[in-house]
């Protein structure tokens, strides 16, 4: 009974399969190849990206299709391809698609077995299921087989095998057989042994079971079995047989494993040619090293809030992309934060004062570091240094060295803010998207967004005594000569002043983490309420740039320049000097020391000092004109004040104010309390000299609510 009814459920099954056959056939012929197997003949991109040794640059391997590792069928090795054939479809050139004689015999043997044992999928098959995965079931495996013949109507063999070979499925996300043969043995394709490849041809019938790192012993055995098989087919002779059953698989990782997807994100944007290899500017040592030292420092700053980090390091003399990393304590995305545009904050100051260099100021030039306001719209602002410690009359040294706010205000009021916003769009900051009237003064403190590249590129000029040279990020890529934006005298002094430790030593200290072993330029910025914070910096050799935040704004915890990005900037330095031995910063010869109050300076001597310091003729520094205050109905009225001042007033000298017209104090120092009362007014002052001379001042309207 039982043997009758096995014979029965065998021809059952084979009518079946003769039945599906026929209506597969004419499905075939009736219908069109769907567009989904465009995917096959769309060899998309081809390109190998290399770094600037020639070693390869894994972008990512979390993409459904090997796009980068792909070979032409010639370049497999032609044995490597007979096993393939053997192992997963000896009837491959004899069929349309569909081994039925395999089908057949896999059916019957699966009935006898009383489960599956065999699934007889053909090479095309096979192709057709990546192309379109389905569930397994029978209906999928009817439909595969009618995909593949719809596949072999269009394409070649060859075409179909050279798919499979570049895009079948081994562990840890690698896709064809050079990716596997790399991940495992770091090897190409070409210098497998028999071994070798027969494990890779095991590892394709279960990617996800079987891992050579995971349990090599596990498949030994079937390795053996299809070496074996190759042997009785005459693919391996005698001698390669023995050698290969002797063989002990020996894997090996890749040794450089290199992750650069936002610089590879931005190559393919920049519309490369498809099917050559490009050699990229890239260090992937020096790529691999930054990036693991800029996770760690994300995981050091994680209590703090600190999401997200971009690195980017430079080549001083050629301007080549050495390193590229966009690193995340989260999911960042698609987001390159080295072209996402931010504040640069004082990150920026170094730029206006080379500009001011040229404009009639030099480094012993003194400016007044006293409290400082503007109205900003119907209000005002009154501006900090970052210590809240005002310094008096300082230098330009001292005041870069330090990174203080007032002097820095000072300067672009003396520079001028069309000029200065003028000069940094010549530098290719590109991303304002106002004009200069919209940012004012806030200009001089970083309030306008750029891009880390911009940055980078523009520190790069300062590295190059005032010569704005292209960032290259690939051998051969056109680009824009270089040019001079900044007299040499200028842009070397500014390193001058960046790397000197006594110059910042009042706000940063004697043993500042800015204080690199080696000549280094280093400036750092924090933008308001901790959003961004930046470490810059160059020696002779390089120009580096570090930003830390969070991409979606989210504010940090308390870190500063100095906090955060700067001793990832100083580690940095650290890899970069062990490059090339390390030699101090251009200073241009041109340049003249000489004494000035008390020390020396350099000077440039083509340069006439021109800046006056701060107006010595009294004026009225608040109220700012336009003005409105708010009386808070919580205070009691006589506890609110609103102070007026005048500035330049000298000793002996007396301030009379006036209020609609109508005197409301006399005194002899700089500030009087006003207490305010509600509606629109007219304040004017006028001053009182020791010599009994008098001066009005031009009046001021404020309005009180």
């Amino acid at each position: 009974m039982f043997s009758l009814s096995r014979r029965k459920a065998g021809w059952i099954a084979a009518v079946a399969v003769a039945v599906f056959g026929f209506a597969a056939a004419v499905w075939v012929n009736a219908a069109d190849p769907p567009d989904g197997f465009d995917r096959l003949t769309a060899r998309a991109d081809r390109a190998q990206f290399l770094d600037r040794t020639g070693l390869p640059l894994n972008a990512s391997y979390q993409s459904y299709w090997n796009v980068r590792d792909a070979m032409r069928l010639y370049e497999f090795p032609p044995k490597l391809v007979e096993m393939f054939i053997r192992a997963e479809d000896r009837n491959f050139y004899a069929h349309g698609g569909v081994d039925w004689r395999a089908r057949v015999a896999a059916a019957w043997q699966n009935l006898r077995a009383g489960g599956v044992v065999r699934g007889a999928s053909s090479l095309t098959e096979q192709v057709a299921r990546m192309i379109t995965p389905r569930p397994r079931t029978l209906f999928s495996k009817i439909v595969e087989g009618v995909d593949a013949a719809r596949l072999e109507r269009r394409f070649s063999k060859n075409d179909i095998l050279e798919f499979y070979l570049n895009q079948v499925p081994y562990a840890a996300n690698r896709r064809g057989v050079k990716q596997a043969a790399l991940y495992y043995f770091s090897k190409t394709p070409d210098r497998l042994s028999a071994r070798e490849t027969a494990a890779l041809i095991v590892l394709v019938r279960a990617p996800s079971a079987f891992d050579l790192y995971r349990s090599p012993d596990k498949i030994n055995r079937l390795i053996d079995l299809r070496l074996r098989d190759f042997f009785d087919a005459g693919i391996l002779n005698e001698s390669e047989y023995r050698a290969a059953m002797a063989e002990k698989i020996t894997l090996s990782a890749p040794e450089l494993t290199v992750e650069a997807p936002r610089f590879l994100a931005y190559l393919r944007s920049a519309g490369l040619p498809s099917g050559a290899a490009v050699e990229t500017t890239l260090d992937a040592r020096l790529q691999k090293k930054v990036a693991e030292m800029t996770r760690q420092r994300l995981r050091d700053l994680k209590r703090r809030n600190v999401g997200n980090a971009a690195v980017l390091v430079v080549d001083r003399a050629t301007g080549d992309v050495l390193v590229w990393a966009v690193e995340s304590a989260g999911n960042a995305g698609a987001i390159n934060a080295v072209l996402t545009p931010r504040q640069p904050a004082s990150a920026q100051k170094p730029l206006l004062y080379a500009l001011a260099l040229t404009k009639g100021m030099t480094a012993a030039t003194k400016i007044n570091d006293a409290p400082f306001s503007r109205a900003v719209g119907r209000g005002v602002h009154h501006f900090k240094n970052y210590s809240r410690t005002h310094y008096g009359a300082v230098t330009l040294r001292r005041a870069l060295g330090n990174s203080l706010n007032i002097p820095a205000l000072k300067t672009v009021e003396f520079v001028g803010v069309d000029a200065y916003f003028d000069f940094l769009r010549s530098l290719g900051f590109s991303h304002f998207e106002k004009d200069a009237a919209h940012y004012r003064e806030g200009l001089a403190l970083g309030n306008a967004e750029v891009t880390l590249f911009e940055l980078t590129r523009a520190y790069l000029m300062l590295a190059n005594a005032g010569v704005l040279k292209p960032l290259r990020a690939y051998k051969g890529q056109e680009v824009e000569p270089d040019r001079r934006v900044l007299p040499e005298t200028a842009a070397t002094l500014i390193g001058d002043i960046l790397s000197d430790p006594l110059a910042r030593q009042p706000e940063f200290g004697a043993d500042s983490v800015l204080n690199f072993p080696v000549q280094t330029a280093v400036k750092t910025g924090t933008s308001t309420g901790y959003r961004d914070a930046w470490a810059m910096g160059y020696d002779n050799g390089f120009v580096a740039g570090v930003w830390m935040g969070n991409l979606d704004y989210e504010p940090m915890t308390d870190v500063t320049g100095a906090v955060g990005p700067a001793l990832l900037l100083r580690s940095i330095f650290t890899e970069l000097n062990k490059i090339e031995e390390p030699r101090p910063l251009y200073l241009s010869p041109r340049l003249v020391r000489r004494e000035a109050d008390g020390g020396t300076e350099y000077f440039d001597p083509d340069v006439v000092e021109t800046y006056a310091g701060d107006p010595a003729a009294p004026a009225i520094a608040t109220p700012e004109n336009g003005v409105e205050l708010a009386v808070d109905p919580r205070v009691p009225a006589e506890h609110q004040a609103y102070p007026f001042t005048v500035s330049g007033l000298s000793d002996g000298d007396r301030a009379r104010w006036f209020v609609d017209e109508k005197q409301v104090a006399e005194t002899d120092r700089a500030t009087f309390f006003w207490r305010p009362e509600k509606g629109c007014h007219t304040v004017r002052a006028q001053i009182v000299f020791a010599n009994g001379g008098t001066a009005d001042l031009p009046a001021r309207r404020l309005t009180v609510k």
